[in-house]
């Protein structure tokens, strides 16, 4: 399953030279996971108040193709990539229009919110992202 998550790019994340600042990059796949989340029922306060997990970010890969500025709207076209029981991965490609202008991937687990050991992934989201 593709989503799309759609936003406008704010003064404040570009550079001195009118470009959205690396460190940004982040951040918008960070939105697009919540995103994903609240779009397969199983939101981040959910998540950490019922099922009392925690989703950890274990890498982040982002290649730069394009520069994206104030103004522009993305389209973060993300998927989940890979899953095992323990680990899963998420694709994203960021848009401008028609023009790629990021690439990228994040590698996560879960972890018991009290131990903040590494657990499985739980049951309900297993199911929910198949």
């Amino acid at each position: 399953m593709i989503l799309n998550y759609i936003r406008k790019i704010n003064f404040y994340e570009t550079d001195a030279q009118g470009v959205v600042h690396h460190s940004n990059y982040p951040r918008y796949f960070e939105e697009a996971r919540g995103f994903y989340l609240e779009h397969i029922g199983l939101p981040y306060p959910k998540l950490r108040e019922e099922l009392k997990i925690d989703v950890v970010l274990l890498s982040l890969n982002v290649e730069y193709l394009k520069p994206v500025k104030f103004g522009d709207v993305i389209n973060i076209k993300f998927s989940l990539s890979e899953s095992d029981n323990y680990f899963f991965k998420f694709n994203y490609q960021v848009y401008v229009n028609d023009t790629l202008c990021a690439k990228g991937q994040t590698k996560h687990c879960c972890i018991n919110r009290d131990s903040r050991k590494v657990i499985k992934i739980p049951r309900e989201l297993k199911q929910k992202m198949r």
